[in-house]
């Protein structure tokens, strides 16, 4: 198995503690007003994130904030002080911590911090939403070269098989599982392919506090086996060649609002490690304590917590596919959370003949904006047997690793392109794209489509901005050596080279000369150690970049 570096420091080194495996309901939120006098800072972000992570949001221009800053250390001891009370884990992009108390003048003393904003109690909560596990029902279907057998039909509605006939099966591609458990996974043929060739990158288990994810639920077998499974003539998963982080976020023996604060810790813990895509089938409605209950009018799209998680972990590049929900239905209806989330794929279920399932949640949000995003087959969708063989299941738990899997393909296809440019041309492909409804939302996508989509738009970018490529070495770069630049001969005789560092911040700005395409930088200001990102800007104002590590 890949092991995961993170460099992430004191408390965040245990994201989960043991007092997960205590199930009780005294469980708070503590959120914190501000990261004053954290020891962490945006200049050196390798200290919490990954190389990985960093290159994505580079590679996406995206800037790193004090939202990214772990939560300040110094507050987190003084809770903990406080007296009898356990800290679960914390929440940097709320600037909060998850505690476990019985003692209610705990939360008295919290309150009367200075740095302390307010509490919010997790009670023990049940999601409503229905799962439909696997029957004995398989589809009948023709074979093509590449052997799919009974899954070609939930490949090719989608116009998914150009992309693997060119070799797109997502390789390259990190893929973030959140459910809730892999039983039998280890066992399970058609997955040998991914476990054999060292493609889980690693296991978390957020419910029980350790790294074993391979028991609870065979739900997340399931979702798991419909993107990275590879049984020739029977299952062919979307993204076979991908690799894959199992997390454990939901509790299946007693649901609880906790599972959203999970979720986000989850999705921040996948951030820090570099991971491309999140596919999350699970989602939030109604509960067994009625006043603990969404309402349909928090459902617009930035408002519960792990919608609001979700939104967040898109705005650092990664792209946020979930279930729209399986209570088409029941009396709810609607779509759930985080389907709601403005930068969430929310993917809804369709029969095997493309027309809606009855289960299938709907919409729209309760702002009136288009959900379910778009549909794929969730109803008779193949998927491994866990053990030999193969199986169907109903839910849009399914339709949505379906839609995950592929998006992953597609952007190993064109990995210029930013989350973003994937969620809408996704989006934009699918046939009800101009006339949507409330069942389908924008319809069944058209990878192909898709990728012609993402094609257009990133050659359409490079020739606006004259991008090219800009050569430097050496790379990495240390202090006091000669920098070596190589740059289009159209740029012109003298090139404006500017360098930013991964704040986005201008570090430097200088006139230089070029002979025969090269340049050379004598010095560089003193700039600590990290990845920076350099332009160059030619006489007609064309533009060459290129990203420097210092070290």
């Amino acid at each position: 198995m890949v092991s995961i570096r993170l460099f992430i420091l004191g408390v965040l080194c245990c994201l989960v503690s043991n007092a997960f495996s205590q199930v009780g309901e005294n469980r708070y939120l503590v959120f914190f007003g501000d990261k004053i006098g954290t020891p962490y800072s945006i200049e050196q972000p390798e200290a919490f994130l990954s190389e990985r992570a960093i290159m994505r949001r580079m590679n996406q221009s995206i800037l790193i904030t004090e939202e990214d800053l772990p939560v300040n250390p110094e507050y987190i001891n003084e809770v903990r002080d406080l007296g009898d009370l356990e800290v679960i884990y914390s929440l940097k992009w709320f600037n909060a911590i998850l505690i476990e108390t019985e003692d209610p003048e705990v939360i008295d003393l919290i309150l009367d911090l200075d740095e302390v904003i307010g509490t919010q109690i997790s009670q023990v909560i049940k999601d409503d939403q229905s799962i439909e596990f696997p029957t004995d029902e398989l589809i009948s279907v023709p074979k093509n070269n590449y052997s799919y057998g009974p899954s070609f039909n939930q490949i090719n509605m989608i116009n998914g098989i150009p992309l693997h006939e060119a070799g797109y099966a997502g390789e390259g591609v990190w893929i973030g599982v959140f459910d809730g458990g892999f039983s039998f996974a280890l066992q399970d043929l058609s997955l040998q392919n991914l476990l054999n060739s060292d493609r889980v990158l690693g296991t978390k288990n957020f419910v029980d506090g350790n790294d074993d994810v391979y028991q609870r639920s065979t739900h997340g077998s399931y979702v798991l086996s419909t993107m990275a499974g590879f049984l020739e003539d029977s299952l062919i998963g979307t993204a076979p060649d991908a690799s894959y982080l199992l997390c454990i976020t939901e509790d299946v023996d007693v649901e609880r609002r906790i599972e959203e604060a999970n979720w986000a810790v989850a999705a921040e813990y996948a951030d820090s490690v570099g991971i491309d895509v999140i596919n999350t089938s699970l989602g939030y409605t109604l509960f067994d304590l009625e006043n603990e209950n969404h309402s349909y009018e928090e459902l617009d799209g930035n408002s519960t917590i792990i919608t609001r998680a979700s939104n967040i972990a898109a705005s650092k590049g990664m792209l946020i596919v979930t279930s729209a929900g399986n209570s088409g239905n029941s009396p709810w209806y609607y779509i759930s959370a985080p389907a709601d989330g403005d930068n969430v794929l929310a993917v809804g279920a369709v029969r095997p003949d493309e027309t809606i399932a009855s289960f299938s949640s709907r919409g729209p949000r309760a702002d009136g904006a288009v959900k379910p995003n778009i549909v794929a087959q969730g109803q008779a969708t193949v998927m491994a047997n866990l053990g030999d063989g193969i199986r169907t299941a109903n839910g849009t738990s399914f339709s949505s690793p379906v839609i995950a899997g592929m998006s992953a393909s597609l952007w190993q296809a064109v990995p210029e392109a930013t989350a973003q440019e994937v969620f809408e041309a996704i989006e934009q492909s699918a046939h009800l794209y101009l006339n949507p409804n409330d069942s389908l939302g924008y319809g069944i996508p058209d990878f192909e489509l898709a990728l012609q989509e993402l094609q257009g738009i990133t050659s359409t970018r490079d020739l606006a901005f004259g991008k090219n490529d800009l050569k430097i070495y050496p790379n990495p770069w240390m202090d006091g050596e000669m920098l070596n630049l190589i740059v289009p001969e159209e740029f012109g005789a003298q090139v404006t080279l500017e360098v930013y560092d991964i704040t986005g911040k201008r570090v430097m700005n200088r006139l230089l000369s070029a002979y025969d395409g090269r340049a050379r930088l004598q010095s560089m200001p003193v700039l600590s150690n990290g990845l920076y990102l350099l332009s160059i800007r030619g006489e007609d104002q064309q533009l060459a970049t290129s990203k420097l590590l210092i070290q």
